[in-house]
């Protein structure tokens, strides 16, 4: 009964959250409450997006701690692309604009451009930013339009390997006419410029940075930020400390003085320490052990529908090069078969309990959600028939296929310690089985899977031939489809390996539909133009949509405030919670 109970608050979550993309509606804030019932029943409880009174200052003070199972490879906006490095750095660096739990554009560091205030022009080709008075940085210097224009600046620095420079490329320049105003100029139409300086990346502070590039920066672990918190301490492989930003602008917050992330070795060590009180909070709970959080008195889980999804990537090289094809992945067949060879029922029902569905688009939620698209069935005849016709034969009877001499074997990877992964990475290897592929699981640190060029990491080298991952679209999808997606993403030796496309995916007609959607800002076509873009990534049949994830939180019942945000970490609104002293 405690999973059907978890599960309708999921799907009243989940449709709430789909309403609220099309037609502004608001989210339900749930939150799902383990233990109440005095007959030993189900308790699920609908809860307000904070707390029934306001915290007020009377409430503040306490140290907060957090566990976290993946440990941040450094909190700079523009290198890093762990989630958990976005949950830290979201509470002390800051974008221009935010977005709420209804998924509008709201100020944060400056008022929110538009047409009909006229800080956008009528051609879309230049925006206004009006900043906010009185804002300072954490160490007390001033916030200004030169931090604006100096962050453009350094992501357009060439020896800044930056994620991506999408969008940012597009800017002219940027006028600074006070300290309060910066003016950008697009070459052309820009659709997903309110995503630029904000949504998930942010300011940068040019006092602190000015002279240094990103790779040597002390600000990578540091950083001074605007936000309502400033790392103070880092202790690698232990904790990450952030304490109250004394020059925080807005009165009386933070309310909780210290938040203190401690770094666990994975799921189990979460479950041990939410039981015995060591942590207040713990990030991301794997379905496969919700249980045992429901069982635990004074601890609630707060369900968040997301655009995240769980999905496996094949590289299409047999390294970072993409004239260097992999041995299997660059037959098109070999694709389809893997794809025609995956039963998600088993995997939604058994391991995540029913608290999923299967995904069928890298866009899992919000206005460029594709409606209508459907997942090759699952077809183990029709894989093993795809692989005899491209030759992939077994000969010598040992249940593997091979052909030209080479096995058809090949390595999976996602980050290690997460039980719900590895256990759909063995459902995965007898699925593959039954139809002649072996696959061998290697499953290696996050930081290691997602490293840096420079830190070899796996996915960015080229070093792996499947990765089992989540990830989603925000607000606007362009950045997330144009970093992943196309041709100009590559990482690779002649561009020190900037961009994310490790699928290695090259294609014209997804290029010029991503290009499409950001030079319109009529809503439809650009809805058309994402479309096909998703489109075509599925017919490549390099990334192969498993299930829709949302995000699982455990909180303690002494902490209050907390809220969902479907665009946001749970973190988003951290300066508001409270916890019993």
């Amino acid at each position: 009964m405690k999973r059907l109970a978890i599960l309708l608050v999921v799907l009243t979550l989940t449709a709430a959250a789909c309403a609220s993309s099309s037609d502004g509606e608001g989210t339900n804030a749930t939150t799902t409450t383990a233990g109440e019932s005095g007959g030993g029943g189900d308790s699920t409880t609908t809860a307000p997006p904070t707390t029934t009174t306001p915290p007020t200052a009377e409430d503040a003070g306490g140290t907060l701690t957090i566990g976290l199972f993946q440990e941040p490879d450094n909190l700079n906006p523009f290198l890093a692309v762990q989630t958990a490095s976005r949950i830290i750095r979201d509470l002390v660096l800051e974008g221009l604009v935010d977005a709420d739990p209804d998924g509008n554009y709201v100020p944060e560091l400056a008022e929110v451009p538009s047409v009909e205030a006229g800080t956008i022009s009528q051609d879309g080709l230049t925006v206004t930013y009006k900043l906010a008075e009185g804002v300072t940085w954490s160490d007390g210097e001033p916030f200004t339009s030169r931090d604006v224009q100096f962050t453009w600046e350094s992501v357009m620095d060439d020896a800044n390997a930056v994620n991506s420079r999408n969008g940012y490329d597009k800017i002219v320049s940027i006028e600074t006419p006070d300290d309060l105003t910066a003016v950008v100029t697009y070459s052309e139409l820009f659709a997903p410029a309110l995503s630029l300086f904000s949504i998930p990346e942010a300011i940068l502070p040019a006092h602190e940075l000015e002279g240094e590039s990103f790779s040597e920066a002390a600000f990578n672990r540091l950083p001074e930020g605007t936000g309502p918190y400033m790392v103070t301490e880092w202790n690698s492989g232990q904790s990450i400390i952030l304490d109250a930003n004394p020059n925080y602008r807005v009165p009386d917050r933070p309310l909780i003085d210290r938040l203190i992330f401690k770094i666990l070795p994975d799921q189990n060590a979460g479950i041990a320490q939410m039981r015995t009180g060591d942590i207040d909070v713990f990030w991301n709970i794997d379905t496969g052990v919700i249980d045992q959080f429901q069982s635990m008195e004074g601890v609630n889980i707060q369900v968040t529908p997301s655009s995240n999804i769980e999905y496996l990537g094949l590289n299409l090289s047999a390294d970072s090069e993409p004239g260097n094809p992999h041995f299997a992945f660059s037959d098109p067949n070999v694709r389809a078969a893997l794809a025609m060879a995956i039963d998600r029922t088993p995997i939604i029902e058994n391991l995540l309990f029913g608290l999923s569905e299967a995904a069928d688009s890298p866009i899992g939620l919000g206005w460029a959600a594709p409606q209508g698209l459907s997942n090759p069935a699952y077809d183990p005849a029709g894989a093993m028939a795809l692989l005899e016709e491209s030759g992939w034969v077994d000969t010598n009877g040992d249940g593997i296929r091979e052909k030209d001499g080479k096995t058809l074997t090949l390595e999976i990877s996602t980050p290690a310690g997460q039980q719900v992964r590895e256990l759909t990475e063995q459902v995965l290897q007898e699925q593959f089985k039954a139809v002649g592929i072996e696959l061998v699981i290697n499953n290696v640190p996050a930081a290691t899977l997602f490293g840096s060029w420079e830190e070899n990491g796996k996915l960015k080298r080229g070093d792996f031939d499947i990765a089992m991952d989540t990830w989603g679209a925000d607000l606007d999808p362009d950045a997330f489809l144009s970093t992943l997606f196309r041709s100009d993403q590559i990482p690779q030796e002649s561009n020190a390996g900037e961009g994310w496309n490790f699928f290695r995916l090259q294609n014209d007609t997804l290029d010029a539909a991503i290009d499409a959607g950001r030079s319109t800002l009529d809503i439809n076509a650009r809805k058309d133009a994402y479309r096909t873009v998703v489109e075509e990534v599925l017919a490549a049949g390099v990334y192969i949509p498993l299930y829709k994830r949302s995000k699982l939180d455990a909180f303690s019942a002494t902490v209050s405030g907390y809220a969902p945000n479907p665009w946001q970490e749970f973190t988003w609104n951290a300066e508001d919670w409270t916890v019993d002293k």
